[in-house]
């Protein structure tokens, strides 16, 4: 994912050097991912790799420039830190399709992805959401299963819902928001969903594969 982010940097800027731009991508790409007391360490360590180089973040003003606008509509304040991470989000879903926000309660988590989405949809990428909690339903209720009686598989929520987003036509953005605890009972069949694969294996043995 840092080559990849890297090899953008090098295409929309040629002129940069390499180190330059591999610096750019490996802060900026796994900045939002790290804790505040690892920072320190994080940042030392890329000092130590890249000696001599800082370079500042690119920067979209555009989309940046939206977020802000929805931040007033919903009567919220658009304060620099909350831009910056409604920011960092799109970033990373513009590498990876699956993404954690993480965070105690009253972080904002809910209101970053939701801000994004009202900016997507002011710079012309209608983003559909889907957003329900794991932890509410049963893990049958999520998947789906095979009626032992009848043999007959039934759907589950997010079985339903992937398969939905997968058959949709357009390229626009279509989020399933998982909004709730991490527990393994619903989590560990997600492997092949969030790695490149972006594949879900049904216990009817139907696959559900996501759409690039």
């Amino acid at each position: 994912s840092v080559l990849r982010v890297a090899g953008d940097f090098k295409r929309n800027e040629p002129d940069k050097s390499e180190l330059t731009l591999l610096f750019r991508s490996l802060r900026d790409f796994n900045l939002p991912k790290i804790v505040g007391d690892d920072l320190i360490i994080f940042m030392g360590l890329l000092g130590d790799l890249f000696p001599g180089i800082d370079v500042p973040r690119q920067r979209d003003w555009d989309l940046e420039k939206k977020i802000e606008e929805c931040f007033v509509e919903e009567r919220l304040q658009p304060e620099e830190n909350a831009v910056l991470k409604t920011v960092q989000l799109a970033e990373l879903l513009a590498v990876r399709h699956c993404d954690f926000i993480m965070g105690t309660s009253g972080t904002g988590k809910s209101t970053c992805w939701k801000i994004l989405a009202a900016a997507n949809g002011k710079r012309g990428l209608k983003t559909s959401v889907r957003d329900l909690d794991p932890k509410a339903i049963t893990t049958t209720e999520f998947y789906g299963y095979i009626n032992l009686t009848t043999r007959e598989w039934k759907d589950g929520v997010f079985s339903l819902l992937l398969r939905e987003c997968a058959n949709a036509p357009g390229t626009d953005p279509k989020w399933i928001i998982l909004d709730g605890d991490l527990d393994a009972n619903w989590i560990e069949s997600m492997n092949s969903v969030m790695d490149d694969n972006k594949l879900l294996t049904l216990a009817s043995n139907e696959r559900i594969v996501m759409k690039p």
